[in-house]
């Protein structure tokens, strides 16, 4: 007697929920990243300088995110995200149109946000080291970011034809829907952008490591900067995890994504945080020492904040036919010029300045 051949077995229902501690650790990131583009401004005001390029672009950025927020709130709580997809669909087969119309959206507003904040960096970058190299870089980069952006968009509005068939499943049956596999296009995507994020974290450790200035101070230094690669490791955590969903295949998709999810909001929300703790430099001066432009035993005035630190580099500036103190408007690397050379900007640290 010949044994039945064997099914395959459907796993039990799964009834816990994955998204808790996911959705208060984003709604905590959330708030820090408000305080830190709110601090960013702030910080600006105490030093009476004005908002450059990048301010606006982290604000935008930040705007951005907050759009990626509310979408992933809404398929958290009516999309199911987390919890088994039998039990979402069970209690309203809608639940599964308002999923994918939010997934919809956050796609849209991951790739301008993911960006927007790219280009904020890569514009500060841009004002304070004024070389070649990094000015060069931040072209590329930056033509990289936007080129990445544009592709992930067009995907976006082309993954289904018609478009409809990506929230209304049963439209995905007919002979003449076409869609694109979505997990391998959120693989792809996710795997370019840690690659871009990586360069752009190590753009300026070069210039960092050329700086006149202690090793300590410089590893100070390449510590705010690098604090972004906590924003790397998030993506390059996305990118993995959606390998393994592509590896794996789908079989749940409300669970499956839930941890990839989070690590999307968790990861913008984090290199913003990043993009402006260099700037609130004031704001430590002022609550260390009273002062934002105060540094250990050096205090400033608005017109001359190293004027009593210029004579190592009186040569230098008689050759650049500059005799005048410099200001805080000092970038590492050298002398602000053009766009973005007001007074207040972030300056250059030397050995006798207390970071």
């Amino acid at each position: 007697m010949t044994s039945p051949a064997s099914k395959a077995v459907e796993p039990p229902l799964d009834y816990s929920n994955d998204i808790v501690p996911m959705t208060i650790s984003s709604s905590i990131l959330l708030a820090l990243a408000t305080i830190a583009v709110a601090l960013r401004f702030f910080s600006k005001r105490l030093i009476r300088t004005a908002w450059q390029l990048d301010d606006y672009l982290a604000l935008l950025g930040l705007i951005f995110h907050h759009g990626l927020f509310i979408s992933s709130a809404v398929s958290v709580i009516r999309g199911g995200i987390g919890r088994d997809i039998r039990l979402v669909m069970a209690e309203d087969p809608e639940n599964i149109v308002i999923l994918f119309k939010s997934f919809f959206a956050s796609e849209i507003m991951y790739g301008l946000s993911c960006t927007t904040v790219k280009l904020s960096v890569l514009a500060f970058y841009h004002r304070i080291f004024p070389t070649r190299t990094v000015k060069l870089g931040c072209y590329v980069l930056g033509g990289m970011s936007i080129a990445w952006t544009v592709a992930v968009e067009i995907v976006v509005m082309l993954q289904c034809r018609p478009l409809q068939a990506f929230w209304y499943i049963e439209l995905k049956e007919l002979p003449t829907t076409q869609c694109i596999d979505i997990v391998l296009f959120f693989l792809a995507n996710s795997s370019v952008n840690t690659v871009i994020d990586l360069a752009i974290l190590m753009l300026p450790i070069r210039e960092i490591a050329m700086l006149h200035t202690s090793r300590n101070k410089k590893i100070g230094i390449a510590s705010v900067f690098l604090l972004g690669g906590i924003a790397c490791a998030a993506s390059l955590t996305r990118t993995i995890l959606k390998g393994i969903i592509y590896r794996e295949g789908v079989t749940n998709f409300t669970k499956q994504t839930s941890t990839s999810g989070t690590a999307t909001v968790i990861e913008v929300y984090v290199a913003i945080i990043g993009a402006c703790l260099p700037t609130l430099v004031p704001v430590y001066r002022q609550l260390r020492y009273g002062d934002p432009l105060k540094t250990g035993s050096i205090r400033s005035n608005t017109h001359g904040y190293y004027a009593n630190q210029n004579s190592n580099r009186g040569a230098s500036n008689n050759r650049l036919g500059k005799n005048k103190p410099l200001s805080s408007s000092d970038t590492i690397g050298g002398t602000a010029s053009g766009v973005g050379a007001g007074q207040g900007s972030f300056d250059r640290l030397h050995d006798n300045d207390d970071f």
